[in-house]
C-alpha cells in the first residue's frame, strides 16, 4: 500500500461503492467518474457542513432565502445520476443545469441583472471546454445565456428590490462568492499545470514511442528542414551506411550521396515539399550511397550501394509544410537482380540475332555448292546433252565433287562450331612438331594462295621442341586462320605465318607457351567489329551484298579450339592496312612438368564431367570452357 493510502481509504471505499458496473473493463472513464464523484461529494460534504451556519444565522428567511438548503445538497444530484446510470456526459449537464441555477437564485438575491454573481455563468461553458467535453459545449452555453435570461425576465417583472433577501444574506452569499472565486483561480492554476505537465508527458511519451519505432524499423528514416539539411536520423543508419547517426545531421547525408545523384536527391526532397495535395503521393527516387568500410574491409574508402528514398511533406500543427520525411532502404541486391535480369535479356536476345544470322547466312553459303551439286548433275542423267560428250562429262563431275567438298568442308565446320558449343568437343594431346605442321598447312594453301599472286612466307624459330597438344586441332585452328588471311587480303600482297616463343608482360620469354601468328596486308578490321569476331555467326560485314563469302564461324572455332588446350587467341588489325591473328598454345597442355603421350580426354563444359580413354595417366589440370563461344577457365583434376 503507497504512503498515505490510508487516510483516504474510507473515501475511496465510498467512490468505490458509488461507481456504476460498467465501468469494470474501462481504467480511462473509470479514472473520469472517480473525479467527477469526488468532487461533487466533497462539495457537499462542505455544503452540508455549512448548513448549521445557515440556520443560525437566518431566523426568518424570505422565499428565494428558503431555498439555501436544496442548492446545498445540489452536488448529490449527479452524483446519484451517475452512480445509477453510469452515463457522465449527463451526468456533466445536469450538473451545469444546477450551477446555473445557483448563480441565477444568487443574482435574483443580489440586485438582479446588477449583481456580479453573474460573473459565474461564464464558467459553465469554460469549465466544460477545459473537462474536454466538445459534445456539451453548445449545450452549457445556452444553459448560461438560458441561466441570464432568467434573471433578467425576473427583474423586469419585479418590482426593483422585490426579490431582494436580506442584508446579512446577501452579505453572506458574497463572501461564499468571494472565497469561492479565491478557490476556484487556485484551483484553475493547479489545473492548468496539471494539464500542461499532461501535455508534455504525453508529448514526451508519443516522442519515445515514435523514436522506439524509427529505431526499430530496418529503414532509415530521416527529417529534412526547408533547406533540405537533416535534423533527425534514426538508428538504422548504422547498419545502412556504417555511421552514427548524428553524423549525418545538416549536410551528412548530402555528403554521402554519389555525385551523379545528387540532383535527382535534391529534386525529390523539393518536389515532396512543393506538394501541397491532402494526402500527397511520395516521391521515390534511386540513389547510390556511400557505405563506409568497417575495420577489417579491404575496401578501405568504403563502397557504394543502391538505396531507394521515398520523401513525403512534413508539416506543423497548422498543415503549414515545413520540411520532409524520408525512408531510404538498401536495395543493392535488387539492384543485382535486375542487372542479371538485364543481361540475360540482352544474352537472349543476342543469341537470337545470331540464330538469325545464322540461318541467313548458311542459307547463303549452302545454296552455291547445292546449286552447282544440282545443275550439273541434271545436266549429266540428260542423255541429249550429254551424249558424245565425254570430256564435258568429266568437268561436270569435277565441279560436282568441288561443290560436294565445298559442302562437306561447311557441315564440317557446323559440327565442329556444335560440338565446341555444347562441351563435348575430344581433344587428343600427343607429342608432335609444330614445325612440320606449320609447313603442311603452308603447302595446303599455297595454291589458293597462288590463284590471287599472294607471296606465302615463313618464319619459325629452331628452338622450339616437340609439343603435347592435339594436332588436329592445331592444323585445323592454323588452316582457318590462313584460310582467312588469303581471303581477305588484296591481290598479290604478302601473307606470312610465324613460329616463335611467346613472351610475357615484361617482354621476357619463359619457354612455356608458343605463339603462332599469321599476318595479312589485307582489309584489316574496325577496332568495334574485334571483339565480335569470335563470337558465332558473326562477320564485320553482315549484309547479303558482303563481298566475301563464309559464314562466319571459322574465328569461333579457332579460338574455342585454342581455349580447349589452355590457349588464347589474340587480334591485332588496323582498318585497310592488314591484321595479324595470334594463336597462345602452351608447350604442354597437360602438365608443363610432366609430359605424357596418348591421352585422350572428353571434355564436357556444361556438366563438369571428365573422361579418360586410352592407357590410365595421371593429369593435374585442365583449362576448359566454351558457352556461347566465350570461354571462360577452370580447373578440373582427374585421377
Amino acid at each position: 500500500m503507497q504512503k498515505g493510502a490510508s487516510y483516504n481509504a474510507p473515501f475511496r471505499s465510498v467512490i468505490d461503492g458509488l461507481l456504476h458496473p460498467s465501468l469494470q473493463e474501462n481504467q480511462t472513464e473509470e479514472r473520469k467518474h472517480r473525479i467527477f464523484l469526488a468532487l461533487h461529494l466533497l462539495l457537499g460534504v462542505i455544503a452540508l457542513a455549512a448548513l448549521p451556519i445557515y440556520l443560525l444565522m437566518v431566523s426568518s428567511p424570505t422565499p428565494l432565502e428558503a431555498l439555501a438548503p436544496l442548492w446545498m445538497l445540489a452536488p448529490l444530484f449527479p452524483v446519484v445520476l451517475l452512480s445509477r446510470q453510469g452515463k457522465l456526459e449527463t451526468a456533466i449537464l445536469l450538473s451545469a443545469t444546477l450551477a446555473a441555477g445557483l448563480v441565477a437564485w444568487m443574482a435574483l438575491l443580489t440586485g438582479g441583472l446588477k449583481s456580479f454573481h453573474l460573473i459565474w455563468l461564464a464558467i459553465i461553458p469554460l469549465e466544460i471546454s477545459l473537462a474536454g467535453y466538445r459534445s456539451l459545449q453548445a449545450k452549457s452555453f445556452a444553459l448560461a445565456a438560458s441561466a441570464f435570461v432568467a434573471v433578467a425576465v425576473m427583474s423586469f417583472l419585479q418590482p426593483e428590490g422585490a426579490l431582494a433577501g436580506s442584508i446579512g444574506f446577501a452579505q453572506a452569499l458574497g463572501y461564499v462568492s468571494l472565497l469561492g472565486a479565491v478557490l476556484y483561480a487556485g484551483s484553475l492554476v493547479l489545473r492548468l499545470d496539471a494539464m500542461q505537465k499532461e501535455r508534455v508527458k504525453v508529448a514526451q511519451y508519443g516522442e519515445r514511442h515514435y523514436r522506439q519505432i524509427t529505431e526499430a524499423v530496418t529503414d532509415m528514416i530521416t527529417c529534412h528542414d526547408a533547406k533540405g539539411d537533416v535534423t533527425y536520423a534514426s538508428g538504422a543508419a548504422r547498419d545502412l551506411l556504417n555511421l552514427e547517426a548524428d553524423s549525418l545531421s545538416g549536410a551528412g547525408l548530402f555528403q554521402q550521396i554519389h555525385i551523379p545523384d545528387r540532383p535527382a536527391y535534391l529534386q525529390a526532397l523539393s518536389d515532396a515539399m512543393n506538394n501541397t495535395a491532402e494526402e500527397p503521393a511520395a516521391i521515390l527516387v534511386e540513389i547510390r550511397l556511400l557505405k563506409q568500410a568497417v575495420a577489417d574491409d579491404r575496401h578501405a574508402g568504403g563502397t557504394l550501394i543502391w538505396a531507394e528514398m521515398k520523401c513525403a511533406p512534413k508539416r506543423n500543427s497548422a498543415g503549414d509544410v515545413i520540411g520532409a520525411v524520408t525512408t531510404t532502404r538498401d536495395i543493392s541486391e535488387r539492384k543485382a537482380h535486375q542487372d542479371e535480369l538485364e543481361r540475360a535479356r540482352n544474352e537472349a536476345e543476342a543469341a537470337s540475332s545470331a540464330k538469325t544470322r545464322f540461318l541467313a547466312n548458311v542459307t547463303h553459303e549452302l545454296r552455291t555448292p547445292l546449286n552447282t551439286i544440282i545443275g550439273f548433275s541434271e545436266l549429266l542423267t540428260n542423255p541429249q546433252v550429254m551424249e558424245d560428250q565425254p570430256e564435258r562429262k568429266i568437268e561436270y563431275a569435277e565441279l560436282i565433287h568441288k561443290g560436294g567438298h565445298h559442302l562437306l568442308s561447311l557441315v564440317n565446320a557446323l559440327l565442329d562450331m556444335s560440338r565446341i558449343e555444347s562441351g563435348n568437343f575430344e581433344v587428343h594431346p600427343q607429342h608432335f612438331d609444330m614445325r612440320e605442321l606449320v609447313e603442311d598447312c603452308c603447302k595446303m594453301m599455297q595454291a589458293g594462295a597462288d590463284k590471287k599472286g599472294i607471296a606465302l612466307y615463313v618464319e619459325m624459330a629452331d628452338s622450339i621442341p616437340d609439343m603435347n597438344a592435339d594436332p588436329r586441332a592445331c592444323r585445323q585452328i592454323l588452316l582457318n586462320l590462313m584460310s582467312n588471311a588469303i581471303k581477305f587480303s588484296h591481290d598479290n600482297s604478302q601473307v606470312a605465318v610465324s613460329l616463335a616463343w611467346d613472351k610475357d608482360a615484361k617482354g621476357s620469354c619463359p619457354r612455356s607457351h608458343v605463339r603462332i601468328s599469321v599476318t595479312d596486308q589485307g582489309i584489316g578490321i574496325k577496332s568495334d567489329d574485334i571483339p565480335r569476331l569470335t563470337m558465332p555467326f558473326v562477320q564485320a560485314d553482315s549484309s547479303y551484298q558482303r563481298r566475301y563469302e563464309g559464314a562466319g564461324i571459322g574465328l569461333s572455332i579457332v579460338k574455342g579450339l585454342a581455349e580447349l588446350q589452355g590457349g588464347d587467341l589474340k587480334i591485332e588489325s588496323v582498318e585497310g592496312k592488314g591484321s595479324t591473328f595470334s594463336i597462345i598454345l602452351p608447350l604442354d597442355m597437360e602438365n608443363p612438368a610432366m609430359l605424357e603421350t596418348n591421352s585422350v580426354v572428353s571434355l564436357n563444359v556444361k556438366s563438369g564431367e571428365v573422361h579418360e580413354a586410352g592407357e590410365a595417366h595421371q593429369i593435374r589440370e585442365a583449362r576448359i570452357a566454351m558457352t556461347r563461344g566465350k570461354a571462360e577457365k577452370s580447373k578440373i583434376n582427374v585421377a
